[in-house]
Order: structure tokens, then C-alpha cells, then sequence
């Protein structure tokens, strides 16, 4: 491993895990700083916006930095991102308008999508960083803006007291920030004075299945959040989300932990090696099950003791210590279907993407509002677990399909699992000197950005 290759690896990964955990703690200082109604706003702008974000970067940024044969323009990538942005933050507003919401709420609604579709904007600028092998510049960037992030809900809050102030400050810095040091870093590195190829219109449609699963995969978890905050209100869904952000670092941290492996699986895919693979699944699915196993484990153990630890200003949410059991199979959930449509995605089956997450969000919007109103906020944990239920079990048949037919026509083929995983260390195998290499390498260095929204259905 090169030293810039070292570096880029150390300083993305921790500025996006910071940047992550900073995003996250926003619930938990709210709570404290402005009580339970307040986060209960925030928490219903970030299940609005998390949709919105999704059909923004468009699930390009894989189709961004892989185009090496410059089908499109730097500036039409560019461009087209303006044009999503815009339009998610329309819809967005259009979707609070259209419901009920209060005038206070829609400011909340309005300032948060802002401060997400920034992480957007920001996208297709890290694109041109990844490109240059320059993720460095792109992790220290993620961990500047969390640092922001933090301070800004601490300092707003301590000074102001009003949430409304509180974003707008947010939301200021961070477009500053990418303003001032991530554009002009970025345009250093990008070509774009180069004009021809295909159109805006052209990137957009071709990019079309991407941008639909995004946000059919990001719908799936905000659906029963969504029912949860009109059925129950506002203070509820805020207990339900500042339940869940414990067990969201559990989740955040085993997708974090499959990502290396992509290129494993990849080439045992691009070999045909079906023992290989199939012994990968197995053994990826035993992770998960001992995954599901602690973390039960560990809530029933210390869930009580965390909660009053996290939040000692709102001892009432110690009566929903019992949600983080249904919590903890939901995240495990949530990192199978994330991993399941990394290896659909390895195997082309964009149209078995599509119709998994269909399936899954059919199911969560079939089942929230009568689980809600049976069981209350337990009724919204089961009524997510229900969602990726449907969902997984749809992708995995989907995959196990793809699998097949894959495994059934004759290629090169190499038999040691073992030596794959050496493969991510370094080692190349012969057999993939070739186009199948370069692609596994790509999608190895680009996977992270791919999944930080899916990790995130918070």
C-alpha cells in the first residue's frame, strides 16, 4: 500500500466517521439543549430530508468516478447535480406545504434539507477529488464539517435558544465551508474548460435506475417514521430517534466493516468461482447472525444504563428501553440490505434493485399505520423490521437468481477464497491482470460513498 493510498485511507475514514457520529449526536444535544418538542421537529426534518438527499446526489457518484472513458463532461456532472439539488429541495418543501405542518416547522424543514443537500452539492466536488486520488482532501473535509455541525447545534442552542437560528447558522457554515475550501481544491483537479459529450439530460436519464433505488432504499426506514410523527406526534418520534442512535452506531460500524470486502467479492464474481462466493456468503451471513447476537446482547444488558446515560434530562425515555431489542434487529437488517445491494450492484441487477426496494417500501407503508396504532412506537420498530424484511428477502432471492445463472456459464475460475482476501491486501491474482482487476479496484475505493445514506436511515 502506497503512502497516499495509506493516507487517503486513514483521513477518509475517520473525518466520514466523524463526521457520521457528529450528524448523529445532533438528536442527543437537541434533546438536551431544547428538549424533547425540539428534537421532535429535527427529527421529522430529517426523515424528509433523507429522502431528499437520496434523489439529489442521484446515486451518481459510483457512475462519476468509474466514467474513465469520459462519456461525460466534468461540467455536465456538474450541472446536473444544480439541477437535483434544486429539484429535491422543491419537492421537499412542496411535501411540508402539502401536509400539515406548522410555520415553525417548515423553517425547521426548509433550513435542515439545506444543510443535507449541501452533503450533496459537495458530492460531485469529492467526485473530482476521488478521481485525483486525493480522499484525503475529502475526509478532512467530512471532518471539519461534523466539528461544525456539533459546535453549531452547542453554540446556536446555549446562545440563541431557538432552533430555527440554530440551522440557519448550520446550514451556513457548512455551504461556506465547501464554498470557500472544497471548490476551489477540487476545481484545481477537475477538466472543467473540456466541452462535448453526452447532455445533462442524457447523464440524467442514463443515471435514472441509480437515482430510484437510492431513494426507494432511503424511503424504506423513513416511511414508518413518517406515520409514526402524524399518528403519534412529534415528542414521540423524538424518543424513537434518540432510541435509536445508539444502536445507529452499531449499524454505521459493521457497514463500514463490509466495505473492504467488495473487492473480495467482486473478483470471486468476475471469476466465476461459485464455491468461493457461496462460502463468502455463508460466512458473511454467520457475521451477521453473531452481529444480531451481541447486540441483543449488549442492549439487554446496558441498554437501560445507556439511554439514562445519554439523555438524563428526559428520564421518560428509560420506559422505551424495550424498543432497542426490535432496534438492533432493524440496523442488522439495515446492513444486510445495504450489503445484498452492493453485490446486486457487483452483478449488474439494477432492475432486481429497483423491485426489492419497491417491494420493501410497499410492505412499510402497508403495515406502519396499523402497527402504529396497535402498538404505538414499537408498532413503528416493526413496522421498519417489516420494510427490510420484505426488502432483503426480495434482493437475496434476486441475488441467488443472478448467482446462478452467473455460475452457470463457463470463465476462468480460481478455487482459494483465501487467496482473494489476499488480494485486498495487495496480491493480484493472474487470472484478473486485466479489465475485471481495474473494476474491482474502482469499486473498492468507491464504495464508501456509495453507502453512507444507506447506513444512515436515521
Amino acid at each position: 500500500m502506497n503512502s497516499q493510498l495509506r493516507k487517503n485511507l486513514v483521513f477518509n475514514t475517520a473525518g466520514s466517521l466523524l463526521f457520521y457520529v457528529c450528524q448523529a449526536a445532533m438528536n442527543l444535544l437537541v434533546t438536551a439543549l431544547a428538549g424533547a418538542a425540539a428534537n421532535g421537529l429535527l427529527a421529522t426534518a430529517m426523515t424528509i430530508a433523507n429522502v431528499g438527499l437520496s434523489f439529489a446526489s442521484y446515486g451518481m457518484r459510483t457512475f462519476q468516478v468509474s466514467d474513465e472513458a469520459g462519456k461525460y463532461t466534468d461540467r455536465t456532472y456538474l450541472a446536473s447535480r444544480f439541477v437535483t439539488v434544486a429539484l429535491a429541495w422543491a419537492a421537499c418543501m412542496g411535501f411540508a406545504f402539502v401536509n400539515a405542518y406548522t410555520s415553525r416547522q417548515r423553517w425547521v424543514i426548509f433550513l435542515y434539507t439545506g444543510y443535507r443537500l449541501v452533503e450533496s452539492a459537495s458530492d460531485v466536488w469529492h467526485g473530482f477529488l476521488q478521481k485525483a486520488e486525493r480522499m484525503d482532501i475529502v475526509g478532512i473535509s467530512f471532518g471539519v464539517r461534523g466539528v461544525f455541525t456539533a459546535g453549531a447545534v452547542v453554540g446556536g442552542l446555549l446562545l440563541t435558544h431557538d432552533l430555527v437560528i440554530t440551522l440557519a447558522v448550520l446550514l451556513a457554515l457548512n455551504l461556506g465551508y465547501v464554498v470557500l475550501v472544497d471548490v476551489p481544491l477540487a476545481r484545481r483537479r477537475a477538466d472543467l474548460g473540456r466541452t462535448g459529450g453526452k447532455s445533462v439530460p442524457a447523464l440524467l436519464w442514463e443515471c435514472l435506475p441509480l437515482a430510484a433505488y437510492a431513494s426507494l432504499n432511503t424511503a424504506v426506514g423513513s416511511a414508518p417514521r413518517y406515520f409514526c410523527e402524524r399518528i403519534l406526534g412529534e415528542v414521540m418520534l423524538s424518543y424513537f430517534a434518540n432510541v435509536f442512535l445508539p444502536v445507529m452506531m452499531l449499524q454505521v460500524a459493521a457497514v463500514y466493516l463490509f466495505v473492504p470486502f467488495i473487492t473480495t467479492f467482486s473478483r470471486l464474481w468476475n471469476g466465476k468461482d461459485r464455491a468461493g462466493y457461496f462460502k463468502a456468503l455463508r460466512m458473511l451471513g454467520l457475521c451477521l447472525a453473531v452481529l444480531w447476537a451481541a447486540g441483543t446482547a449488549g442492549v439487554l444488558v446496558l441498554g437501560r444504563w445507556g439511554l439514562g446515560f445519554l439523555y438524563p434530562s428526559t428520564p421518560e425515555i428509560l420506559d422505551y428501553t424495550g424498543l432497542l431489542v426490535p432496534l438492533v434487529a432493524c440496523a442488522v437488517c439495515t446492513v444486510l440490505v445495504t450489503v445484498l445491494c452492493n453485490l446486486l450492484t457487483i452483478a449488474r441487477g439494477m432492475r432486481c434493485l429497483i423491485l426489492g426496494n419497491l417491494a420493501g417500501l410497499a410492505a412499510a407503508l402497508a403495515v406502519s399505520t396499523p402497527l402504529i396504532r396497535a402498538f404505538g412506537l414499537w408498532g413503528a420498530a416493526f413496522a421498519t423490521l417489516a420494510g427490510f424484511g420484505v426488502q432483503a428477502a426480495c434482493l437475496l432471492a434476486g441475488l441467488l437468481r443472478a448467482a446462478n445463472a452467473q455460475f452457470a456459464a463457463r470463465g476462468p475460475k480460481i478455487n482459494s477464497f483465501r487467496g482473494y482476501t489476499a488480494c485486498t491486501a495487495g496480491g493480484v491474482p493472474p487470472a484478473f491482470a486485466g479489465r475485471e482487476n481495474n473494476s474491482a479496484r474502482r469499486m473498492q475505493r468507491i464504495a464508501v460513498h456509495r453507502d453512507k445514506n444507506q447506513a444512515q436511515w436515521s
